[in-house]
């Protein structure tokens, strides 16, 4: 099973984490890491490392960042000196929920490219979403 891992600010990963788990259940082979005010470069780093190898059982590892730039996009970089894994930035939830169900069934390069066409897709405008549903008369729809 590949595994996911899941750096960023704050308790953003945790949370991003708690939110696929309220829809899918318990994750095995998930790791979030959240990089908080006191933390060194150093110490995120290691525990980063650690979990890049704890989560490799040999199907591969990918991992997403909250935004490209700061500490946890620049640990990967760092880490991917080291070790080869596929990696994102701007994580969102479709491309984890993508990820977390078809990393059973699919190889690591697979699943990275099921996400990349989740995280290609452009935002869901539902103000305009609504206005189409009103002047087609479809608002009982809601």
């Amino acid at each position: 099973m590949v595994g996911i891992l899941i750096a960023a600010h704050g308790d953003f990963a945790a949370g991003l984490m708690s939110a696929v788990e309220l829809i899918l259940g318990k994750q095995e082979k998930v790791e979030t890491i959240g990089l908080h005010h006191g933390d060194g470069f150093e110490e995120f780093g290691g525990k980063v490392e650690r979990a890049l190898e704890e989560l490799d059982d040999g199907d591969g590892v990918i991992a997403f960042v909250d935004i490209l730039g700061g500490t946890p996009s620049n640990t990967i970089f760092k880490c991917l000196q080291k070790k080869q894994f596929k990696a994102f930035a701007g994580v969102n939830m479709p491309m984890v929920v993508q990820a977390v169900t078809m990393r059973e069934v699919m190889s690591a390069g697979e699943v990275y490219e099921a996400v990349l066409g989740t995280a290609s897709k452009p935002p869901i405008l539902l103000h305009e979403m609504y206005q189409d549903m009103i002047e087609e008369g479809e608002e009982d729809d809601i």
